[in-house]
C-alpha cells in the first residue's frame, strides 16, 4: 500500500533524525530492501557502506546541530516520489550556522522505502566550495508535465533571458539559492532575493558568470544561457521538485553539477518561491 505524502515525509524526518544521531540501526530499518542513500559529502552509500556514513554525517560531526525543522514537503508521480525540505540550524565554532536541505525518498509499489538523495550546500558546513557531480544516470528516471510557468521559466533559463525569467515570479516572488552572498562572485553561492527586481538582478550575473566559464562573450542583452538536464521532476500541483544537472559549457574542469529545486507556484499562477539547492554558484 502506498503510504500517505504525511507517511513519507515522516520516513523522511526519521532518516534525518537517525543521522544526526548515528542511529545505524535506526535507518537501516528504514528500508524495504538494501540501504541506499547519496550525500553531497560521502557520495552515494549502498548496504554495509552506509554505516559510516550514518555514524560521520557531515552536518551532525563537523558541526553540532541544535534545531531542525520541515519547511515543506511534495509528494509525486503516484505516490514512488517525495521530497522533504528541512531547515537546520548548527554550531559551527560557536557560531549559528543556517543549512537547508532536501530529501529526496524513492518508494516501491508498496511504500517500501529503496532510495534516498540528499541535496544541500556542502559549503555550509565545511567552509569551502563544492561542485557536485552527476549522481543519476542520463536516462530521466521520471518527468511529469510542467505548468505552463515553469515551462516559460525553464525556456527563459535557457536562453539565457533574465528579464524573461524573472517576469515568471510574482512581483513579491523569491529566488532562494541557500548560499551565503548576494554577490555570486564572492564565491559562497547564491542567497536570497526578494522581489521581481532583485531577482532580476542577480539572474542577470548568473547568465554573465556562466557566459564568462563558456567563453561566450555576445554583448551585455545576448547571454549563452543554462544547459538544464532533466532527470526526475514530480509535482502535488502546487509546488514542482526538479532534479537536475548544469551543463557547464566548455568548462575547464566540471563537466556537470548536480541540484534539485523546488517550484511553488502562488495563487496568481506565478512562481511565488524558487528553492533551488545546488552548488553550482
Amino acid at each position: 500500500m502506498a503510504l500517505t505524502s504525511a507517511d513519507q515525509q515522516t520516513v523522511a524526518t526519521a532518516l534525518v533524525e537517525g543521522l544526526i544521531s548515528g542511529d545505524v540501526a535506526g535507518v537501516r530499518s528504514l528500508y524495504a530492501g538494501p540501504a541506499d542513500i547519496d550525500d553531497p559529502a560521502a557520495g552515494r552509500q549502498i548496504d554495509g557502506g552506509f554505516e559510516k556514513l550514518v555514524r560521520e554525517w557531515a552536518p551532525a560531526s563537523l558541526t553540532s546541530v541544535k534545531s531542525w525543522d520541515v519547511t515543506h514537503s511534495t509528494t509525486g508521480a503516484n505516490g514512488r516520489f517525495n521530497g522533504t525540505e528541512i531547515s537546520l540550524v548548527l554550531d559551527k565554532n560557536g557560531q549559528d550556522k543556517d543549512l537547508d536541505l532536501v530529501v529526496v525518498s524513492e518508494f516501491n509499489e508498496g511504500g517500501g522505502l529503496v532510495r534516498n538523495r540528499l541535496y544541500y550546500r556542502l559549503a555550509r558546513v565545511t567552509g569551502v566550495q563544492h561542485v557536485r557531480t552527476r549522481i543519476l544516470g542520463e536516462e530521466p528516471i521520471n518527468l511529469e508535465p510542467f505548468n505552463p510557468t515553469l515551462v516559460e521559466y525553464q525556456k527563459q533559463l535557457r536562453a539565457g533571458d533574465p528579464d524573461g525569467q524573472a517576469n515568471t515570479f510574482s512581483p513579491d516572488g523569491v529566488f532562494n539559492g541557500h548560499g551565503e552572498s548576494q554577490d555570486l562572485r564572492d564565491g559562497l553561492g547564491m542567497g536570497v532575493y526578494r522581489g521581481r527586481e532583485a531577482i532580476r538582478t542577480v539572474l542577470k550575473q548568473m547568465f554573465e558568470v556562466g557566459d564568462e566559464e563558456a567563453g561566450f562573450d555576445s554583448g551585455e542583452d545576448e547571454h549563452s544561457g543554462a544547459i538544464i538536464e532533466k532527470l526526475n521532476s514530480f509535482t502535488d500541483g502546487t509546488t514542482t521538485i526538479l532534479e537536475f544537472n548544469i551543463i557547464h559549457a566548455n568548462h575547464p574542469v566540471n563537466r556537470t553539477s548536480a541540484g534539485i529545486a523546488a517550484y511553488e507556484l502562488g495563487d496568481d499562477g506565478l512562481m511565488k518561491e524558487a528553492r533551488v539547492y545546488d552548488e553550482a554558484w
